[in-house]
């Protein structure tokens, strides 16, 4: 028997296609979505990886620096303060050597000076594990601390205010960015309200009070840090930034001459100086000018500080030479003068002009140890192809202008410490634990000119 064919609708057979065509793109689509999340996820997952090393790193360099301070310490107060070191820098407190007295730590302890030719002060760049990490750390002493507009005294609160506005004023002259006069007295007035006027603020305030409890009306408001006053006009982001202005100027953030952090026990010691000091060893000019009205103090004083501490220093025949150190860029580190004490402010030809009763409250200013630092550790990966990266650099403008690039994947974190000093001991405290920041400082230097 023959079989007949049926003859098909040639409808049904488009049909038939356009179905199959569609689920064909249905099953494309899908895959697609597929490949997509799971590439986005193994690209969050090497993000992650590479963040959590990165954080790794960045934990074992604190831990070094805090070893590096407590170390400087020892070999300034030999062997009774090296008894007593202890390192705890991820607690919330002191250790358990660091509670020896009050007014000894806050007063600097043994009173060792602190300078630019520390080993604390030289940045270093070291691998940890398969990760390099740039080391920086600034001691928080060389800048002024902006509550010292609240002291009691009028006078001096009004005196200080003038002070922290010819800061703001200096602190990015010559640069695009320069801050006017006007604008550096309107900052300071805004900064002295939002300080003692918070009850009358919009902006919501924290809750530092374990009971719940509203704090007095005539108490000022202390700040958490200061980068809290970018909410605040005439404050901006970029104050708060460090840049190259458009004609290739560095232009620091005014976190690098200002400070909330220094003599954290102010309110418990009754000698503390309420960081009304600031190193001379360490300070910019730009801090250094603002300490009082050039009207009242030759500006030449300052100048003659800086060229001082930037003098080499002459070893004496007596003495054995020092192997020699290198920086990061394979330059040899060349020894500086710096002050042991500020009584040796006779070394400056101007200081012997000045009268003895000018000479005091210039002294009164001024100290050589430092007690608060902020360490700064940037761990760096390019994102260049192999043949575009750059693994050194010869100068210092190179590598921070490469490092700004968008070749780089960049993790900055920011920890601020207390080193404490007492007659049993030293201890390292965490002010600020950790702080990731968006971009890296650059290195604040005397003579910017001279690169």
């Amino acid at each position: 028997m023959q079989l007949q064919r049926t003859p098909t609708d040639p409808n049904k057979r488009g049909a038939a296609l356009m179905l199959s065509f569609l689920v064909l793109i249905v099953i494309l689509m899908i895959c697609y979505q597929i490949t997509r999340t799971t590439g986005i996820d193994r690209i969050e997952a090497q993000r992650t990886q590479t963040l959590t090393g990165m954080d790794y790193a960045i934990s074992s360099a604190f831990l070094q620096v805090a070893e590096d301070l407590l170390a400087d310490v020892e070999a300034e107060g030999g062997e009774e303060a090296a008894g007593g070191a202890a390192v705890d820098p991820m607690a919330g407190g002191m250790g358990a050597d660091g509670g020896g007295d009050e007014s000894a730590a806050s007063s600097g302890g043994t009173g060792a000076s602190d300078s630019q030719m520390d080993a604390w002060a030289m940045p270093q760049v070291t691998m940890i594990g398969e990760q390099e990490v740039r080391i920086t750390v600034v001691d928080e002493d060389r800048k002024f601390n902006v509550l010292n507009m609240l002291v009691e005294d009028e006078e001096e609160a009004n005196e200080n205010r003038e002070i922290v506005a010819r800061i703001l004023d200096n602190c990015r002259e010559g640069t695009l960015a320069d801050i006017n006069r006007g604008d550096a007295d309107l900052m300071s007035r805004v900064m002295y309200e939002h300080f003692t006027r918070r009850a009358d603020s919009l902006l919501p305030q924290p809750t530092l009070l374990s009971d719940g409890d509203d704090p007095e009306p005539d108490q000022p408001a202390m700040p958490l840090s200061l980068r809290e006053m970018v909410v605040l006009e005439p404050f901006q982001e970029q104050h708060f930034m460090d840049f190259f202005d458009a004609d290739g100027e560095r232009v620091h953030s005014i976190e690098q001459f200002l400070t909330i952090w220094t003599s954290p026990a102010t309110f418990t010691a009754p000698d503390a100086v309420g960081g009304y000091e600031v190193n001379i060893n360490t300070a910019p000019l730009a801090v250094l000018v603002a300490l009082f009205d050039s009207r009242a103090v030759d500006p030449r004083l300052w100048d003659e500080i800086l060229a001082y501490r930037n003098e080499p220093e002459e070893l004496d025949q007596d003495e054995e030479e020092i192997e020699p150190s290198y920086d990061e860029f394979g330059n040899e580190v060349v020894q500086k003068k710096f002050f042991d004490t500020v009584d040796e402010l006779t070394e400056v030809r101007t200081w012997d002009a000045l009268e003895a009763e000018d000479q005091q409250p210039i002294q009164e200013r001024l100290t050589t140890s430092s007690r608060v630092f902020s360490i700064y550790a940037v761990a760096r990966q390019s994102t260049a192809a192999r043949e575009n990266q750059i693994l050194e650099f010869t100068d210092r403008n190179s590598r921070e202008q490469y490092e700004r690039s968008s070749t780089h994947l960049l993790r900055v974190v920011r920890q601020v410490v207390w080193r404490q000093e007492a007659d049993d001991g030293a201890v390292i405290v965490p002010l600020l634990p950790w702080e990731v920041l968006g971009s890296a400082p650059l290195d604040l230097l005397d003579f910017p000119d001279d690169l």
